[in-house]
C-alpha cells in the first residue's frame, strides 16, 4: 500500500510539471491591440498589478540609447497569429509585424522612441493622464509577438505651497517649483483652481515686504522653441499681473519665459513632460 501511495505521487507531480496551471487572471490590454488574426496564449502570458520594466529609449538631447525603469500595471502577453482553420501563420516578418504596430500607435497619438531590427518601443498616452510604454518583439517564423506592456502611474502635481513653505525653500535653495498654477491649453489664461496658489504667493509678499521675485514660466518641448519662449513669457507676466491687483509693487517683481530651454525631467514622457510644464519662483 505504501509503494502505491508513492506510485500515485509521483504520478501526480509528473502531471503537475508537464501540465502547468492556465493563467485564467491574465488580461489583455484595452489600449493595445494584437496584429490582426492573433490569439493569446494565456499559459505562456503574464500579468501583475504592479510591476517594473526597463525600457530603451532614445535621449532626445543626447541622442544615445539610455533605459528607464517603469512601474506600474504590468502585461507580459504572447500571441500568435493563426489563420481560420486554426493553424500558425509563418509568412510574417519582424518588419510588418513592427510596422503595424507602430501605424496602430501613432494612431492613437503614440510616440516610437527606439527601435532596432528586433524589436520596437512605444509610448502611448492615457486618458487619465499616465501614459503606457510598449514594446513589441515579434519572432517571425513562428508568428507570434511577445508585447511587453506597463501603465505607467500618471505624474501627480505637488501640494499647493503655503506662505511658510515658500518662504523655507527660497531661504535653502533661492526658488520654488509651484505646479498648483494652471493655465488653459495654449494659453496664458490662469485657470480658477490656481487661485489657492496664486494667493498664497501674494500672501507671501505681503508678509515679506523685502523680498523680490523673479517669476518664470517654463514649458515641455512640445511646439517650437519660439513659441514656447513666447507662451511662457505670457503665462509668466499673467501671474505677475495678477500677484500686482493686490498692491504688491511691479518693482518686486520680473517676468521670465524660459520655454523648454531649462527642463527638469526628459521629455521623452508624459511624466517628464508634465513635470517641465511649471512655475518657479525665485529669489532675486
Amino acid at each position: 500500500m505504501n509503494h502505491f501511495k508513492l506510485v500515485w505521487v509521483v504520478f501526480l507531480l509528473l502531471t503537475v510539471l508537464a501540465f502547468p496551471a492556465v493563467a485564467k487572471d491574465v488580461k489583455e490590454h484595452p489600449l493595445i491591440r494584437p496584429f490582426p488574426g492573433s490569439v493569446l496564449l494565456k499559459n505562456m502570458s503574464k500579468y501583475n498589478s504592479f510591476d517594473a520594466y526597463d525600457f530603451y529609449y532614445i535621449n532626445e538631447e543626447t541622442k544615445k540609447r539610455e533605459k528607464k525603469t517603469i512601474k506600474g500595471e504590468y502585461r507580459y502577453l504572447l500571441y500568435e497569429v493563426r489563420a481560420k482553420s486554426g493553424q500558425r501563420v509563418t509568412n510574417i516578418s519582424a518588419l510588418e509585424f513592427i510596422e503595424n504596430y507602430k501605424v496602430a500607435a501613432k494612431e492613437k497619438g503614440g510616440r516610437v522612441v527606439y527601435e532596432d531590427k528586433g524589436q520596437v518601443v512605444i509610448t502611448l498616452p492615457r486618458d487619465d493622464g499616465g501614459v503606457t510604454w510598449l514594446r513589441v518583439a515579434p519572432t517571425a517564423n513562428l508568428g507570434q509577438q511577445y508585447l511587453i506592456i506597463v501603465d505607467e502611474k500618471p505624474f501627480k502635481q505637488s501640494l499647493v505651497f503655503g506662505p511658510a513653505q515658500m518662504k523655507e525653500a527660497l531661504d535653502k535653495t533661492g526658488k520654488i517649483a509651484l505646479y498648483g498654477i494652471l493655465f488653459d491649453l495654449d494659453k496664458a489664461t490662469l485657470k480658477p483652481e490656481s487661485v489657492k496658489q496664486l494667493q498664497y504667493v501674494v500672501t507671501l509678499l505681503l508678509d515679506h515686504p523685502r523680498l523680490k521675485l523673479e517669476i518664470q514660466g517654463h514649458t515641455d518641448s512640445q511646439g517650437s522653441p519660439e513659441y514656447n519662449v513666447k507662451l511662457s513669457q505670457q503665462r509668466a507676466e499673467a501671474v505677475s499681473q495678477y500677484v500686482q491687483l493686490f498692491g504688491i509693487s511691479p518693482d518686486r517683481l520680473t517676468a521670465k519665459g524660459y520655454g523648454q530651454n531649462k527642463p527638469v525631467a526628459p521629455n521623452t514622457t508624459e511624466d517628464g513632460r508634465a513635470k517641465n510644464r511649471r512655475v518657479e519662483l525665485v529669489k532675486r
